[in-house]
């Protein structure tokens, strides 16, 4: 193990294990790692979609999009260096809170694009649901800078994840059951991150599970389960992706 630092800083390099156990360290690797490289991929294939399309409507949802990528990148990046060195980063679960904000944002401007926007009383229900969003997300990271990880925050983590899902499948089931765009490239896209919104969601609301007495190591697996998950499916969305920049 070797030591790096000044005299404000000292920071140990060298494997550091989650939750002190060897397996689930190994498997939070492979599985973190997976989700940069694919997050990386998306958000290029994103940022391609976004720099070609000739259709500003779609330009919204191309930024959206590039973003959940990026930030999943990030937020796996955090993981490892965990992993690697004695850094700590307490707050790094606001980081995938933010991702999935992003995802349910680009299923919203899709649903948008298709049926129209929702209406003048509904959109500021609306708007206050999503600066609802942005003030758990602060929340949470507020909590764990101050006070680390602790039930509050799990708990504040996993109702946030649940207004998420909710949020994302109320703008699915309206895009979907609109007649502009079905058979389009966006009413296909939508229905690839779905799977990306669900799982990703469910990462988070599983911490719920922590305030109710479940020992933490079992939330951590059951996380990375959905956290490999949600890879998977960015990895499919990201082949539609491919496929629509293909014919642009």
């Amino acid at each position: 193990m070797t030591d790096a630092g000044s005299i404000a800083l000292s920071v140990e390099f060298g494997v550091h294990l989650v939750e002190g156990d060897p397996t689930l360290t190994f498997i939070t690797f492979l599985g973190v790692s997976l989700l940069a490289a694919l997050g990386l991929r998306f958000s290029y294939y994103a940022n391609q979609n976004r720099r070609q399309s000739q259709i500003e409507s779609q330009r919204e949802i191309w930024r959206y999009l590039q973003f959940i990528g990026a930030l999943g990148a990030v937020y796996a990046s955090a993981w490892l260096l965990e992993i690697v060195s004695s850094i700590r980063i307490g707050p790094k679960n606001g980081i995938w809170l933010a991702m999935i904000l992003f995802l349910v944002l680009s299923l919203r401007q899709i649903s948008v694009t298709a049926a129209g926007d929702v209406g003048a009383n509904a959109t500021q229900i609306d708007q206050a649901v999503r600066l609802g969003f942005i003030g758990g997300i602060a929340l949470y990271v507020v909590l764990t800078v101050v006070f680390g990880e602790s039930g509050l925050s799990a708990v504040i983590q996993g109702l946030t994840g649940v207004g998420f899902l909710a949020y994302g499948v109320f703008f699915f089931r309206r895009q979907i059951s609109s007649t502009r765009l079905q058979g389009t490239m966006l009413d296909s896209l939508v229905r690839h991150l779905l799977p990306v919104l669900t799982f990703g969601a469910l990462v988070s609301v599983a911490a719920l599970a922590i305030p109710l007495g479940t020992n933490r190591t079992i939330v951590l697996h059951v996380q990375l389960v959905f956290l490999i998950m949600t890879a998977t499916a960015l990895m499919t969305a990201t082949i539609k992706l491919r496929q629509n920049l293909a014919g642009l």
